[in-house]
């Protein structure tokens, strides 16, 4: 079994060998003494079983102020970057064989992520502290999972145009408004996890095939009108009250599920509103209504928390 080995900046040269059973190293600097950076890398390239390592955590308290220590692990898949002191990814090209990074420093705004799309990794956790970290985003071709938090300001998908997204998420972002997806054309999924402030979506959402959508108790659910290509639409805990007529016109649609949301169906062809719909979930549906909405509409599996048609 793996284990984590906790080294304290401060005692580096107390180190000389990393046993087997470790693979993730946790530096920091909790006593706050000052730390030569060059000469902490250098002992750590003289430490045997450095290659043993494949997950590096810089802690808060890290002296460390940029990521040239990378430079000393040559098996490392994944960084977790959360040092109040670094200032700059200076170093991250060495994160060559990347899997994985995650960048939570908190309120240090100082730190600049220019170089962030020079690391070999195509998945990210990125808390946002300021518009600049957005733009980092843009250096990428590829990325296959890509999950942003905290964001105050919403995307601008005309920057990230030339990106190929796989999964893009955000996650207890505060933006009010979103959207004009249309400008990274590729893009088909994405999740909205948590965003309360989120009031309405904006712009042309056409090219987006999937949305989850989750928590947004101020949306404006009309607004997903603006989805016009969507296929797999799922929204959960978004409690602002709508009817289903009203996002009438998504003829894309094939799969529809409203869980714990006020969302009101009238008793009506779903396929003249709906053309390609498969079958919709709304959560709180009463069995008895949705026997009738079954009845007009037999070729739509209807379901909801105590009952399934299909």
């Amino acid at each position: 079994m793996s284990e984590e080995l906790v080294l304290e900046e401060s005692k580096i040269t107390e180190l000389t060998i990393i046993e087997p059973q470790y693979d993730s190293l946790r530096m920091g600097n909790p006593s706050e003494i000052q730390v030569n950076a060059e000469a902490l890398i250098k002992h750590l390239k003289q430490i045997k079983g450095m290659d043993n390592i494949n997950e590096l955590i810089i802690d808060h308290n890290s002296s460390l102020e940029n990521l040239l220590i990378i430079s000393a692990f040559i098996n490392l898949k994944f960084l977790f970057v959360y040092g109040h002191h670094i200032q700059s990814l200076e170093g991250i090209e060495a994160f060559s064989k990347g899997e994985f990074i995650k960048i939570q420093t908190h309120r240090n705004r100082r730190r600049d992520l220019s170089l962030l799309s020079n690391a070999g990794v195509n998945n990210i956790d990125l808390f946002v502290e300021r518009t600049e970290d957005l733009t980092a985003i843009a250096g990428f071709k590829d990325i296959k999972i890509l999950d942003i938090y905290h964001s105050p300001m919403e995307p601008d998908f005309e920057e990230w145009k030339d990106v190929r997204f796989e999964n893009l998420s955000f996650k207890r972002c505060k933006f009010k408004e979103f959207g004009n997806t249309i400008a990274n054309s590729g893009l088909r999924d994405i999740s909205v996890l948590g965003c309360r402030s989120l009031e309405r979506f904006t712009g042309d959402n056409s090219n987006i095939k999937r949305l989850v959508i989750d928590g947004s108790k101020k949306l404006d659910l009309r607004t997903l009108k603006t989805f016009t290509g969507i296929e797999v639409l799922i929204v959960n805990s978004c409690t602002q009250e709508m009817n289903l007529v009203e996002i009438a016109g998504l003829e894309n649609v094939k799969h529809m599920d409203f869980i714990l949301c006020q969302v009101q169906v009238d008793l009506i062809h779903l396929r003249e509103h709906f053309p390609r719909i498969e079958s919709l979930h709304i959560s709180q549906m009463k069995k008895d209504y949705g026997m009738q909405l079954k009845e007009l509409n037999p070729e739509v599996a209807i379901t909801s928390n105590s009952f399934r048609l299909e």
